[in-house]
């Protein structure tokens, strides 16, 4: 879940008064300092986007409930999921989920419409930041890390598992975009 998260937004600025916002059937608010940011997108943020390949969250700042950050699998009666959430979120009454957005904070549900509020990672980081190739090419989290732990014939072998049709020519050209990426991450 995190991989929508970071990097973090590096825009300072206030996140109330939330700003009325509308896009296509999807109607709430988002963050004032989103409101007139540059990065801002149909409901989502592209900062970094040229690096990561996809669209991040907005920042909507601390929840205000403490807890731990450090990421954790959620698991209960009704779900066991393969992506992490911060662990005070794992066990919060907010943790909502649905088909379009996955796991997001409900709080404040009433000021956010459908644009949920992010869940807060607070301080916590990870130690690397997932990135896609570019589609129709496919991408796991074994091919990233073995991009940034540098190992090319391990890269190469993993990207023919996953995306047979290519070359060895174009995984090596794919480890070469993928290390570039890495290496411009802030």
């Amino acid at each position: 879940m995190y991989r929508y998260y970071f990097p973090s937004c590096p825009i300072e600025g206030p996140i109330d008064p939330p700003v009325p916002y509308a896009h296509a059937a999807s109607y709430g608010a988002i963050p004032n300092k989103c409101a007139k940011c540059d990065f801002t997108f149909e409901g989502s943020c592209v900062r970094y986007s040229d690096i990561v390949n996809d669209y991040m969250h907005l920042d909507h700042g601390p929840c205000g409930i403490p807890g731990s950050t450090e990421p954790v699998t959620v698991e209960n009666d009704f779900v066991f999921s393969k992506v992490k959430v911060p662990h005070k979120c794992s066990t919060c009454h907010y943790l909502d989920f649905d088909n379009i957005h996955g796991f997001y904070c409900s709080k404040d549900s009433d000021k956010w419409g459908d644009f949920h509020r992010s869940l807060d990672w607070g301080d916590w980081k990870p130690e690397k930041i997932y990135i896609h190739l570019d589609p129709p090419k496919r991408t796991n989290k074994d091919l990233v890390n073995l991009a940034y732990d540098e190992k090319l014939i391990e890269f190469i072998k993993e990207h023919r598992k996953i995306n047979p049709e290519g070359s060895i020519g174009e995984a090596k050209e794919d480890y070469k975009f993928l290390r570039g990426r890495i290496e411009s991450l802030p």
